[in-house]
């Protein structure tokens, strides 16, 4: 099986591929990268940023683009079933239906995060990264975005007497 026929197979077309996770046969990494360049060259494979490709659908106007909301999920949020973040904030509010306001900084804490704070782009998205208080798992994801939800928002925000003006 071909190297390209290989990322098509494993991961499919418009879905990030980290490096991190390209393990073809007894290839090393720097053959690897070479390879990842050889179809980037071609049109083949296109890369998102620094260690994330994705095989492009040739579609009426071109090689069509990836998501960043994607990469995003894979890097941050749950890679498979594995859960290791959660959105929090203004993002986490209007995932959740509690808020219309679209934040223009997505924040998220993570176990991938080392330090305290730190903010980045993926792709047009700004991102707001946090270290984890304590480790995420796929069980206690939704209890630590709940209490963080009643640490980061007032207690009247959920008031049962407000009303809706018309």
């Amino acid at each position: 099986m071909a190297f390209y026929e290989y990322l098509v197979d494993s991961f499919g077309y418009n879905e990030p591929i980290m490096m991190k996770e390209i393990a073809y046969e007894n290839y090393s990494k720097p053959w690897i990268s070479k390879e990842l360049a050889a179809l980037c060259a071609e049109g083949k494979l296109i890369r998102f940023e620094k260690g994330v490709y994705y095989v492009p659908k040739m579609t009426a106007l071109g090689p069509s683009r990836l998501n960043p909301q994607k990469v995003i999920e894979k890097r941050f949020i749950a890679d498979g079933d594995e859960r290791n973040g959660y959105y929090s904030g203004a993002a986490f509010l209007n995932l959740t239906g509690l808020s219309t306001q679209v934040p223009n900084v997505a924040e998220i804490y993570t176990n991938a995060e080392t330090a305290k704070v730190r903010e980045i782009a993926v792709g047009p998205i700004r991102v707001l990264l946090r270290r984890a208080r304590t480790p995420i798992t796929k069980e206690n994801a939704a209890v630590q975005s709940l209490l963080e939800l009643m640490n980061s928002v007032s207690p009247s925000f959920f008031d049962d007497e407000k009303r809706c003006i018309t």
